[in-house]
């Protein structure tokens, strides 16, 4: 059994955490080269995970008129979908200054606790992303039909 598979396992008994299967599709845990410290450097990558998600969502809702993307993806949510995404950024910003605190002091039974935490909210925050990554997809395919429309002479 791979090293990190083993410590990981030693640690799930211990602090009733996700199946490693589970955990390793979601953060690619299974190629962490070394097995110390392994609940830290699990929340990294939960981390890094609410850092791209976070600022996905932010460059959306608070569109900087330099990024051509972010004001296009903009226009695209009605002011409803804008208040849900804007929750849904607050949960993100939660859990990351929550990551940032038991950083600051760490301690493997807080690190535990927000790696459970972090699983027991992730799939419903994750359709939601989906829905919203979805849309901003479809943004630019209905900017490119738009175009071919106009263009079109006859």
């Amino acid at each position: 059994m791979p090293e990190i598979k083993q410590k990981y396992n030693e640690l799930q008994k211990k602090h009733k955490l996700p199946d490693y299967n589970l955990i390793d599709n979601e953060l690619e845990i299974s190629t962490i080269e070394q097995p110390d410290f392994l609940l830290r450097n699990i929340m990294r990558r939960i981390l890094e995970k609410l850092d791209f998600y976070t600022n996905l969502l932010q460059d959306t809702l608070q569109p900087d008129a330099s990024n051509m993307a972010s004001m296009n993806e903009n226009n695209f949510f009605d002011d409803d979908e804008k208040k849900h995404m804007y929750n849904l950024y607050k949960k993100l910003i939660s859990m990351n200054r929550e990551s940032a605190l038991i950083s600051l002091n760490p301690d493997e039974k807080n690190e535990a606790e927000f790696i459970n935490h972090f699983f027991e909210h992730w799939e419903p925050i994750r359709k939601e992303l989906y829905n919203y990554v979805k849309k901003m997809k479809e943004s630019w395919k209905a900017d490119i039909e738009e175009e071919e429309d106009t263009r079109y002479m006859g």
